[in-house]
């Protein structure tokens, strides 16, 4: 018995628990816990003894359970909706608009001492109200930053706005009473519209992303929107849905200029579908920007590294990521009773990808 009881002590695998160290002690549970919080209700040489017994036994806390104890848990959910199979979440493009995001909620985050919990969320469960309503019913979240890019209905945030649960909605404002954070498409769309303009180009084609997608969505209405105001009529066979993909750009591409009145100028919804429609163009011998002039949305590293340099849309993502996080620190201290919008104005970057339309030129 001996020998088996000396193997066990020994045995590094053996996590040591409050228990232990309340024993060794010989006090409550309770008074170990209490010093270990550092509880003005524990004297201070108790507090002393508890931490160099903890120290000796090489006792770590539970970090959820201590947290817990002092109700709260210190860890925010960032739950990314969209997690199907065939998701466009999944692709190179998305995960450029989501890790600069998730980067600036971590660092705020773990500024102020709070964990992040990340969970990918199918949409049909979200919509389902299964998901959310089970983390806020459940109470192991302090609060929950909502990172979406559907064009669905978020009637299943109201649990949320019901119980006055801290929550942020990251890249759209729903309708309900709920604190967001997004990027205003719209603008950066009308941006690039009113500088192909100014460049002489008036044959302005657009090769949008997925019709369910919000940012798709926000960019049409700001390329509809922009030539509208400037009095320019856009053709129907100038717009086309792509799906984010490289290949989408050059389908595309190919099918414009294959029309008996090509346009001088692509605009395309992100930098992916701007790569494919310049290797398209270059590959039926087309110069670029000579004779076509092509931008992009995202303003991503490949940008910069295809030739020529694509003209794009800086969005700031990660300060969106930022303020999502600071909003939900904001709704945990001061409760929910006012929720915030905020938009964010993205710039347009100009680089070699666009130019003059020769054509206007030449008039």
């Amino acid at each position: 018995m001996k020998a088996r009881d000396s193997s066990r002590k020994g045995n590094p695998r053996k996590k040591v628990t409050i228990e232990d160290v309340a024993e060794h002690l010989g006090v409550s549970k309770a008074t170990v816990s209490l010093a270990l919080n550092d509880s003005p209700l524990v004297a201070e040489k108790t507090k002393a003894r508890v931490k160099e017994a903890a120290r000796k036994l090489n006792y770590r806390a539970n970090f959820f359970a201590s947290r817990l104890s002092q109700g709260t848990s210190a860890t925010i959910g960032l739950f990314v909706l969209g997690g199907e199979a065939e998701s466009i979440w999944t692709l190179p493009s998305s995960w450029m608009f989501y890790h600069p995001i998730m980067q600036g909620v971590v660092h705020e985050l773990s500024a102020e001492g709070y964990r992040l919990m990340f969970e990918v969320v199918r949409t049909e469960e979200a919509m389902e109200g299964k998901v959310l309503s089970k983390a806020v019913q459940e109470g192991f979240l302090d609060g929950i930053i909502l990172l979406v890019q559907e064009d669905i209905s978020y009637d299943f945030v109201e649990i949320a706005t019901e119980m006055e649960f801290p929550l942020v909605v990251l890249n759209a404002r729903i309708p309900a009473d709920v604190s967001s954070v997004k990027i205003d498409n719209e603008a950066g769309a009308k941006k690039v519209i009113a500088h192909l303009m100014e460049l002489g180009h008036e044959r302005i084609a657009y090769i949008g992303g997925p019709v369910k997608d919000l940012n798709a969505l926000e960019r049409y209405k700001g390329v509809m929107r922009g030539a509208r105001e400037a009095g320019l009529p856009l053709r129907d066979e100038y717009l086309k849905v792509g799906n984010w993909r490289i290949e989408s750009g050059e389908q595309f591409a190919k099918e414009l200029m294959e029309l008996d009145e090509p346009p001088t100028a692509i605009f395309c919804a992100n930098d992916q579908m701007a790569v494919g429609a310049i290797l398209s163009l270059q590959a039926l011998g087309y110069d670029v920007p000579g004779d076509v002039s092509v931008a992009g949305y995202d303003n991503s590293e490949i940008c910069s590294i295809i030739n020529p340099h694509i003209t794009s849309v800086q969005q700031s993502l990660e300060v969106m990521g930022e303020i999502g996080a600071q909003e939900v620190l904001r709704l945990i201290r001061n409760g929910v009773s006012l929720a915030r919008h905020t938009k964010l104005e993205p710039e347009l970057v100009v680089r070699e990808s666009t130019a003059p339309c020769r054509e206007k030129q030449a008039r």
